[in-house]
This record gives C-alpha cells, sequence and structure tokens, in this order.
C-alpha cells in the first residue's frame, strides 16, 4: 500500500507541472513587415524517447526538398537533440545515415541510470551521450557554434508561478537572455530534463538568465516552442515563408501503468484502472499551444504546415530500446501522409474527438 501511494504522489506532481502548461507567456506578438517573406522554420516539439519519430519525419522533408532555405530552428527538450544534429547534417558535418546509427544503437543505459527506486534517475550517460554526439563528432561546444540560427527552450524550476517561466536560449541574440557563450551540452541537458523522473540542471557561467536549475522546456508556455520563431522575425526584420511544426506521435495507447514499469516502477496496474494517459494529457496541451500560436501569429497560419505522425504501435516516452522500429514505422507512415496547414490539423483533430 505504501508503494501504491508514493507512486500516485509520484504522478500528481508530474499532473500538477503538466497543467502549468495552460500559463500562456506570450512575451512577443507578431508584427507586420515591410520587406517581403524569405526562407523556412522549423519548430520541433518535445518528443522524449519518441526522438526518432521527429528525426523521422526532417529526413523525409529533406528528401521532398522541402528543407531547402532553412533559416531558423526552434526545438524544446529531445527536440532540442534533433535541433542540433539538424545543424550538422545541413551544413554536412553528418550524414542522415550516420545520425540514424547513433539512434539506432541507443540504449536506456545511454541515457539514464536507475539507483535503486529514487527518482530521479541518474542521467551523467545522457551528458557523456550527448557529449560524444555533439562536441567529438559535430564540434559544437557553445550554443552560438551553432550555424543556422536555432533557439533550445528552459523552463526556470523557481519561477513556475510567475509569468517569465520559459528562457528561449539561442545561437544568435535575438533576445536579452540569449548568451552564445553558453554550453550546448549544458543547455541541451537542461531543456530536456522532463520534471522529476530527470534531475534539474545547473548551467555554467549564466549572466543573463537567473543561475539556478531549469528544468524541460515544454514546461510552460514552449511545448510547441513557436515564440522564439517571433523573436527572430522581429529581430530580422522580416518574416520567413513557410514554417513546418514537427512533432511525434501522440495517440499511443500505452498508459502510466506501463510507463512507470519501464522506469522499474510496479504500481499493480492501479493507474490504468484509473485511466490516467501522459499521452492524452501532452497531446491536449500541444494542441493548446497550436490554437495561441494562431492566436498570436495569425499571418504565419496560411504559411504553417503541421507533421504528427499517427502510428498504431505504442512506444513509452522513456523507453529507448526500439529506435531503429520507431524510425522505420515513421518514416513509412510519412511516405504516405503530407504535412496540413496547422487550420486543418486543428480541425481534423476537433472532429476526431468528436
Amino acid at each position: 500500500m505504501k508503494k501504491v501511494i508514493v507512486v500516485i504522489l509520484f504522478f500528481s506532481v508530474i499532473f500538477a507541472f503538466i497543467l502549468i502548461l495552460n500559463k500562456k507567456d506570450s512575451t512577443v506578438k507578431e508584427i507586420t513587415f515591410s520587406k517581403p517573406r524569405n526562407g523556412m522554420a522549423i519548430i520541433l516539439t518535445g518528443a522524449a524517447a519518441r526522438l526518432p519519430q521527429e528525426a523521422a519525419l526532417l529526413e523525409e522533408l529533406e528528401k521532398r526538398g522541402l528543407l531547402k532555405n532553412l533559416v531558423f530552428i526552434s526545438g524544446v527538450s529531445s527536440g532540442a537533440l534533433n535541433s542540433v544534429l539538424l545543424n550538422g547534417i545541413k551544413t554536412g558535418k553528418i550524414t542522415w545515415d550516420e545520425y540514424k546509427n547513433i539512434l539506432f544503437n541507443l540504449r536506456n543505459s545511454d541515457i539514464f541510470i536507475r539507483e535503486g527506486r529514487r527518482f530521479p534517475v541518474n542521467t551523467k550517460p545522457a551528458r557523456q551521450t550527448y557529449k560524444k554526439t555533439v562536441e567529438d563528432i559535430l564540434e559544437y561546444h557553445r550554443i552560438g557554434d551553432l550555424p543556422i540560427t536555432t533557439s533550445i527552450s528552459l523552463t526556470n524550476v523557481k519561477r513556475l508561478s510567475l509569468k517569465k517561466t520559459n528562457y528561449r536560449m539561442c545561437s544568435w541574440k535575438i533576445n536579452k537572455e540569449s548568451d552564445t557563450t553558453l554550453g550546448l551540452i549544458d543547455i541541451m541537458m537542461a531543456s530536456s530534463a522532463f520534471p522529476i523522473v530527470f534531475p534539474p540542471v545547473r548551467i555554467a557561467n549564466v549572466k543573463t538568465i537567473p543561475d539556478t536549475e531549469y528544468v524541460d522546456g515544454g514546461v510552460g508556455a514552449d511545448l510547441v516552442p513557436y515564440q522564439a520563431l517571433l523573436e527572430f522575425e522581429k529581430f530580422r526584420g522580416f518574416g520567413v515563408e513557410k514554417v513546418y511544426i514537427i512533432s511525434r506521435n501522440c495517440n499511443s495507447m500505452a498508459e502510466l501503468s506501463e510507463e512507470l514499469k519501464g522506469l522499474g516502477i510496479n504500481d499493480k496496474g492501479l493507474f490504468d484502472k484509473l485511466g490516467f494517459s501522459l499521452d492524452a494529457l501532452l497531446k491536449k496541451e500541444i494542441l493548446k499551444r497550436m490554437e495561441a500560436y494562431c492566436i498570436d501569429a495569425p499571418e504565419l497560419m496560411p504559411l504553417t504546415y503541421v507533421w504528427m505522425p499517427e502510428l498504431k504501435s505504442n512506444f513509452l516516452l522513456f523507453n529507448f530500446e526500439n529506435m531503429k522500429e520507431q524510425y522505420e514505422l515513421t518514416s513509412e507512415w510519412a511516405k504516405i501522409n503530407d504535412p496540413k496547414l496547422i487550420k486543418e490539423f486543428l480541425l481534423h483533430n476537433k472532429e476526431k474527438k468528436k
């Protein structure tokens, strides 16, 4: 009974974090530019262990010739990893096949270590994995080393009840918090620190943001990190001509009991019986943030496409043992499904709910 109570308390805290996603942090409003729009932008949502799904969609965009003139990338959580690797691919530092080889060989032990039943888990392996790929292969050490203007979102864990929760750290000084000298690995680790499950991260040598601990950038307003795009447009004085919002499958039937088992906790199916679904909550909030995007950036609506795979197979958010299967299933899905205009995508999901 004691174990069950601990599990309930554990995920009650996670649900509280997710509810914070309802907060609106619209610090930048779209403005009309006199110069013609130019270039395309990618926005990557959080994906946790479903990051190969987003990577597969990005590769398909490349194959279709739709990643030409890429001028801006915004990523959050594991979407930050795909943001950084996309920089390397577009500038010839790594190929898609080489990236897939890295992904397909990932195991849970490359991301975290369970130390008994304690949470958060130990994420030192993730830091080493990032270092081998980002620093050793791509030779990106500071966020300012990224050749394409790229923003990675963080959440200030100490300020969750305040208006300014999210910080968008960019490879160019597009906003007052960006510092191009900060360590890229620190920023990536902080952006992907899913609350409770992964430990918060302190970023070394900060001057433009509070010197405190940070967690997943998707907690707050940046589950769909579009605000950085509006900041980028304002910074350069003219808008982009096309935007792709890339996300992962949100229709998984995997429930919380399965997620807990993957993390070494057996709740004996309690959460399944209660009908709790972490996936359903996250999808609801992703759709809300897309609706907020349409309000905050009405001129971008007819230029914005959403690609979110609808897979029949279930993949846990914290299981990194099936990267190849996820990638291949998503690739097959993408070959016969096109990105939808954001208005059509939202309408499609409203009709599905009915």
